[in-house]
């Protein structure tokens, strides 16, 4: 197998973010020594870049999917877990906020209000002595 092909095929097949670049020039290679015709370069690179840009979501897929499955056995919460129990402490929170307001006004003009006495009783008239 040739140098220009064993180039392309390392490209397609690495994991690597190719650029444009690069793939361009890995296909004029190929159309250099006779392995491509020159009407496919812009195919060969545009295919280089596709197969590139798979192979780094399939790796990252796969190892996002071995690192949850090592996180569930260990215990530990993923991220949108975490994510799911901030967004409900910070509902929570809102509430509590809110309900705290609510109860402020009540609580202000308990405060306010003097606490009413009932009315002295007056004590019955003593009668003078002899009257």
């Amino acid at each position: 197998m040739n140098d220009a092909l064993k180039g392309y095929l390392a490209l397609a097949s690495g994991l690597s973010e190719v650029t444009k670049a690069r793939a361009t020039t890995a296909a004029k290679a190929l159309v250099a020594q006779g392995e491509a015709a020159a009407n496919q370069v812009t195919s060969l690179a545009d295919d280089l870049l596709a197969q590139s840009k798979s192979n780094r979501e399939a790796v990252t897929a796969l190892v996002k999917f071995e690192v949850d499955k090592a996180l569930g056995r260990v215990g530990l919460a993923s991220a949108d877990e975490v994510a799911e129990l901030t967004a409900r402490i910070r509902t929570l929170e809102a509430q509590l906020r809110d309900a705290k307001a609510a109860n402020a006004p009540a609580k202000a003009a308990a405060k306010k209000a003097p606490a009413q006495k009932a009315p002295a009783q007056k004590a019955p008239a003593k009668k003078a002595p002899g009257a």
